[in-house]
């Protein structure tokens, strides 16, 4: 095994990216390489196949390299189930909360989800996000009580109080948009690259102003003003968008917070257009927003991991 280079991988429901990483002597992780690869729905079963395929030139040149994987790779449909984590769980537990196996002489460690009860009194669970949420706990410089917003098909809205994720709740936002865009009559007109901001912000706004329930009903107004023609069919998606943006927006922060607290300060982890739109949606709010980078995080959260697992033995082999 070639010292302090690792593989990690967050193997998601959609999609698998891969990074070669390699241990500094500063005590940081080089991201020395990357591939992508099919998600856990598009891999009937051979996921062997599918990681060693890929990653076979790595090996080749570093040698039988531990590999740490986050995501639904640990779920019910993923390679290996692994148990979930209860929260609240701070960084330590995150970090230590690994399934190891061992194929073709490669320790292979897949990271455990988290879970916890929201305030409807469901069961709520997270794969993958909670690599992210090490990595910003990590980092992070101030320690007060936040709330955490990571955009995605399903939206996990974390809070994180005493250094430790104390709760979340999940949005089944970016599933339904999907859902909704390709397979409904509100839209004929898929987003693609048209996202315009003020009709994106119309649905914004209608979402602020809607009372328990009425979500259902608003929906149909995508429908509606098109045929009226206060909506052109190309900007039906954007205003979808904001509507079902506002409205977990809304939801989400009433589940974390009771519908007492009020929130002026969120956290976003992201680098797509997504989470953009939700730092324009708070603003409209009256709630400061600020983005952090996915990749650098991720990796910090695998450097966590990688040092819990293998550091002592680099130690001993200096």
């Amino acid at each position: 095994m070639t010292k302090s280079v690792f593989i990690a991988g967050d193997w998601g429901s959609t999609n698998l990216r891969l990074y070669l990483c390699r241990l500094s002597s500063g005590q940081s992780a080089e991201v020395l390489a990357s591939l992508s690869g099919p998600g856990v729905s598009g891999v009937k079963s051979d996921f062997e196949a599918v990681l060693f395929d890929l990653i076979g030139d790595w090996l080749e040149q570093y040698g039988p390299v531990p590999v740490i994987l986050s995501g639904a790779v640990g779920s019910n449909i993923g390679w290996h189930e692994v148990a979930y984590l209860d929260c609240p769980a701070s960084p330590e537990q995150i970090s230590n909360g690994t399934t190891k196996f061992i194929v073709r002489g490669l320790d292979i460690w897949i990271l455990s989800g988290l879970k916890t009860r929201t305030g409807l009194g469901a069961p709520d669970m997270m794969r993958g996000e909670e690599l992210q949420l090490l990595g910003w706990m990590l980092e992070r410089e101030e320690h007060s009580e936040q709330i955490v917003v990571l955009p995605g098909t399903h939206n996990k809205w974390a809070l994180v109080a005493e250094g430790q994720v104390q709760t979340f709740v999940t949005a089944f936002t970016g599933e339904l948009y999907s859902l909704l865009e390709k397979n409904s009559i509100l839209i004929t007109q898929p987003l693609a690259d048209n996202f315009l901001a003020d009709y994106f912000m119309q649905g914004v706004e209608l979402s602020k102003t809607l009372q328990a329930g009425q979500l259902l009903n608003a929906l149909f107004t995508v429908r509606s003003r098109q045929i009226e023609g206060t909506l052109d069919a190309q900007h039906g998606a954007s205003y979808l968008s904001g509507l079902l943006v506002g409205s977990d927006i809304v939801g989400s922060l009433g589940l974390l917070k009771n519908g007492t607290d009020s929130v002026d300060k969120i956290v976003l982890i992201g680098d797509s257009i997504l989470v953009q739109a939700y730092q324009l949606a708070l603003e409209s709010m009256n709630i400061e927003s600020r983005i952090c980078d996915s990749n650098q995080i991720a990796i910090c959260g695998y450097q966590a991991i990688y040092k819990t697992l293998y550091k002592p033995l680099d130690r001993e082999q200096s």
